[in-house]
Order: structure tokens, then sequence, then C-alpha cells
């Protein structure tokens, strides 16, 4: 595999991920249920301490707080697009090797895993009954795309139209 740039936008930084093995055959999308509630939750309690005071406890980068290091959201629309098309497997690397940025590499796989199921649930993508694994290659065939509206295939083929 050749190399890809995921690029951070707002912070100038840029990653090359090499390693990452991508699946030719995408299989899931990040809103399909990749995850538990109870996944997230673990997530949640480890975010406060090693990711909160820079992302915010709303996980938006903290703009409004001056006390607070200003960073790109880790959930919400932005984010979502700034993801948009890459794998769940990029966004896993790059948490589990490249953060906290004064600490790389300090969460376990498992945390790291439950800390991107956490950014997931609060930035609207739905929990299912299976929990997300931190592994690569499963992760490689998971990628980030627009949330499809209820509805929006029938009104693009003129269904429902009066």
């Amino acid at each position: 595999m050749g190399l890809s740039r995921v690029t951070l936008a707002g912070t100038g930084l840029a990653l090359l991920v090499s390693s990452i093995p991508m699946s030719s055959d995408v299989v899931a999308s990040v809103w399909t249920g990749i995850y538990t509630e109870a996944q997230a939750r673990r997530g949640e309690l480890i975010y406060p301490a090693i990711c909160g005071r820079c992302h915010g406890y709303k996980l938006d980068g903290a703009p409004d707080d001056p006390d607070m290091f200003s960073t790109p959201p880790i959930a919400g629309p932005k984010f979502l697009r700034n993801w948009n098309g890459r794998s769940l497997a990029a966004l896993f690397e790059y948490t589990r090797t490249q953060m906290p940025q004064n600490n790389p590499g300090f969460m376990s796989d498992q945390e790291a895993v439950d800390v991107v199921t956490y950014m997931l649930l609060v930035g609207g993508i739905p929990a299912g009954p299976i929990e997300l694994v931190p592994e690569i290659t499963a992760l490689s065939s998971i990628v980030f795309e627009e949330p499809v509206e209820p509805g929006a295939a029938l009104g693009a083929l003129g269904v429902g139209e009066q």
C-alpha cells in the first residue's frame, strides 16, 4: 500500500499513515451501529484525564474557553466533514500513536478504541449491539461517510413528491 495523508484541519500537522492495511471491500459505515454504548461510556471515563484538557469537555476543541488549548473538534459536524471518506483505522491509529500530544502512545489499544467510540457517541453516531475491536484490519473496513437521512433515497427517486 502507498502512503496516505491524514491532515488535521487547523493544526498544520500532517500524519503519514503507511502501515494501515486498507480493505478493498468496505463492509460498514460508522452509521451502522459499530460499537456499544457501554464501550463508549468506558471511553467517557478515560476522556477527561487524557483528552479533555486540549479538546474540551464538549469535544469541540474548546474554542471559547481561554483556559484551554484550542484544538480541532473531535466530534460533531466539522469533525465528520474532516474525516469523511477515511477509515476508522486511520482515526484509531492516530489516536493510539499520537495522542495525547504531551505523551503519545500512553493509551492502551483498548483505551484508544474506547475513546474513539466516545467520540462517535458524542458526535451522534448511533451505538449498536457489538463492541468495536482494536484491530487495524477490522477497523480499515469501516469508513466515515455522510449520514443518510431517512427517506433520502426515495426522495431522490421522486417517490412521495406531488
